[in-house]
């Protein structure tokens, strides 16, 4: 059981959304998230959870970092970061941080990998991903695709 962050944002300034969207759509980067979360278990944030329709994801655990959210059918809600982690562990499941900004903020210390998609055309956006150390990480593995750049980080031990 792994935690990872998982985002896509621009090369440049590292936009990740915009009106609680995404600016961008990627079929073959959406199509490499289904493979990531599916079967495992998912931690977002409100925003994120509404920017998906207020609705569980599909064939994962769902678990919604929220101080106002009351759970429901399909989710579970944690009030903090080390809530959802812990939360979490009871699946046995990849725990995969998919957003929004202040959830990944808050995440880094927990996660074992990012798994980052560069989108590689400049889009404009109100929410960033957040910065990183990049001490901490070291690239594992990256894979050039059409619209993206996708990189594997391992944080350092």
């Amino acid at each position: 059981m792994i935690t990872i962050i998982i985002a896509a944002m621009t090369k440049q300034k590292h936009i990740i959304g915009r009106n609680n969207s995404l600016p961008w759509h990627i079929p073959e980067e959406l199509e490499k998230f289904r493979a990531f979360t599916k079967g495992n278990t998912v931690i977002m944030g409100r925003k994120t959870f509404e920017s998906v329709g207020s609705k569980p994801l599909p064939n994962r655990n769902n678990i919604i970092v929220s101080a106002s959210l009351q759970e429901r059918k399909g989710i579970e809600v944690a009030r903090t970061i080390k809530e959802s982690i812990e939360k979490s562990k009871k699946y046995g499941k990849d725990i995969c941080i998919i957003g929004g900004a202040e959830v990944y903020r808050q995440s880094f210390q927990y996660a074992d990998y990012m798994y980052l998609s560069f989108i590689k055309k400049e889009y404009g956006g109100d929410t960033a991903f957040p910065q990183w150390n990049e001490d901490e990480w070291e690239i594992e593995r990256k894979e050039d695709c059409n619209e993206f750049e996708f990189v594997v980080y391992r944080k350092k031990s």
